[in-house]
């Protein structure tokens, strides 16, 4: 009885801890040694300049962050340029509401999977 005790704790927390909210910060060291991330963006897709586009580089990293913790969570994905922008916007209509995504979430990985989506 003991045994199916300790058995059952150990399943709930494991059950536990699969469904919580993961956040992971991660740094990748580059050959610079600074421990920056470097994200190579498409420039078309800098529309603006000076601080409008410091603001769509930090859009788009916070919407790979998303990316990678809420979408890849759940199932593989295709490379972001298997699909066109258009084909994107129907993926994101179907899977924003099914990942629970905030508004401001929704924006980030918009910009994120659109400016490396295929051309």
């Amino acid at each position: 009885m003991k045994q199916k005790k300790i058995v059952v704790g150990i399943a709930l927390a494991l059950v536990f801890m699969a469904c919580s909210k993961k956040t992971v910060a991660t740094k990748d060291v580059g050959s610079s040694g600074t421990g920056t991330t470097s994200e190579t963006i498409p420039s078309e897709s800098l529309k603006g300049s000076g601080e409008t586009a410091v603001a769509d580089v930090n859009l788009m990293a916070a919407g790979k962050n998303v990316y990678e913790t809420k979408c890849i969570r759940c199932h593989a994905m295709k490379p972001l340029a298997a699909f066109t922008d258009p084909r994107w916007e129907a993926i994101l209509k179907i899977m924003v509401p099914k990942a629970n995504l905030t508004q401001v979430e929704t924006q980030q990985v918009t910009a994120y999977v659109k400016a490396n989506a295929k051309r």
